[in-house]
């Protein structure tokens, strides 16, 4: 009989298809999520093909029905690919005695104030300053004290949601007013990061993420993703895999990810920790307890790793003390096509033909059609189209970007110069 593996799902970096492969002659999949969801209510009838589906309340991950369901289903693992279920899932493990973050180690995994507080107490260097703000009448001395120019976020969120560079005090507290207005709960305003485009290299965004599996407190690093440069605020373009960086930024990179790691008490699973490349050396900007999005694809074709089945591993208590992430065998990337500003709808998509049949191109998705409403709030949900393909090496990929933004052309109303 195969492992019976739960995975909490939601919106996340992972979708119902990409875990049905994964665990082909692999796993029995049981889908705890909750139908009320519009992100998992248009995925139900996939995932009742796929797997056992149990409904499932977040807020209330120990409700009895759920425990018993699980108790009674015989489950071998659990894990979750979306930062809003983490402390669910973690509450799960613990109640079920599986492994996954601990509910200390999840809440700071998911709480950007508080993950910077704990790191920040175990000694872990060169973090930004920050600050929490719940209310209105806390936005001036928050950015105060972290000065201008700040970032503000969500406190809890991903995908770059509604994450806004502020560039003067008062553009903080401006900020914050409405975002707080417009529905987000709890904020945090951070030190602005001046990144150097030299370490990179000059084609590249200055913004790098660590791909990681945690073993039974070990540590073993898959490798580095690289991106384009970024779209104002902070909005992603593309992702690759390897990055660009040197051998030297690659160690330091990779020492602060594992010391990230041990403040934060991350002792089994998949982790993506994102850093801003300086003139002073890398900064940590944030560590996330699970697979980052478009990872599993960029990776799994520059390497052939498998990172949603070693996601899965570690759940199960499978992962081989002699893991290692092979070397990659070409670039692999993704192109991501967001929309400015001030886009609200698509009026056109041209060259998508033409796009599909560039030399290194495997796959053009259209993510959004015409006549389609578009908000660059929405971060990662945002995009018109992605690309996706590979090519020998840097310098190629340079060129197959220029040939890619010359070739599929998405037009916008109330579009900003």
């Amino acid at each position: 009989m195969p492992p019976r593996l739960a995975i909490v799902h939601d919106n996340g970096s992972v979708t119902p298809l990409q875990l049905a492969v994964a665990a082909t002659g692999h796993s029995e999949l049981v889908l705890l999520c909750d139908p009320s969801q519009a992100t998992v209510a248009k995925d139900l009838p996939l995932l009742r093909e796929i797997g056992t589906v149990v409904e499932f309340d977040a807020g209330s991950p120990l409700a009895e029905a759920t425990t018993r369901r699980l108790e009674t289903l015989g489950i071998d693992g659990i894990t979750t690919f979306s930062d809003r279920t983490i402390e669910a899932t973690a509450a799960l493990a613990q109640h079920l005695g599986l492994a996954f973050h601990s509910p200390v180690t999840a809440a700071a995994l998911v709480d950007k104030h508080l993950q910077r507080a704990t790191l920040a107490a175990a000694g872990v260097p060169a973090l930004p300053r920050y600050a929490a703000v719940s209310a209105p009448g806390d936005a001036a001395a928050a950015a105060a004290a972290v000065g201008a120019p700040a970032v503000v976020k969500p406190r809890q969120g991903a995908g770059s949601r509604n994450t806004v560079l502020a560039r003067t005090v008062e553009d903080c507290v401006r900020t914050v007013e409405e975002l707080l207005a417009a529905g987000e709960s709890e904020l945090v305003l951070e030190e602005y990061l001046v990144g150097d485009p030299a370490v990179a290299g000059p084609r590249w965004g200055d913004y790098v993420s660590v791909e990681s599996v945690v073993v039974d407190g070990r540590t073993v690093q898959v490798g580095i993703t690289g991106k384009p440069p970024l779209l104002a605020p902070f909005r992603e373009t593309g992702a690759f895999f390897p990055g660009s960086v040197d051998d030297r930024t690659a160690a330091r990179l990779t020492e602060a990810t594992e010391q990230a790691l041990r403040a934060l008490g991350v002792t089994c699973g998949i982790t993506h920790t994102e850093f801003k490349l300086t003139a002073e050396g890398p900064r940590l900007i944030e560590v996330n307890g699970r697979l980052g999005g478009f990872i599993d694809d960029t990776v799994g074709r520059a390497t052939g790793f498998p990172m949603i089945r070693t996601a899965f591993d570690c759940a199960l208590g499978r992962v081989p003390a002699d893991l290692t992430a092979p070397a990659p065998r070409r670039i692999a990337f993704q192109r991501f096509f967001a929309p400015p500003l001030a886009a609200r709808e698509i009026v056109s998509m041209t060259g998508v033909k033409e796009a599909k049949a560039l030399p290194g191109v495997r796959r053009v998705e259209v993510v959004r059609r015409p006549g389609q409403p578009v908000d660059w709030r929405e971060g990662t949900q945002a995009f018109a189209a992605i690309v996706y393909g590979e090519a020998p090496d840097h310098e190629s990929l340079a060129e197959l970007f220029d040939a890619l933004d010359k070739t599929l052309v998405v037009t916008y109303d109330r579009e900003s110069a």
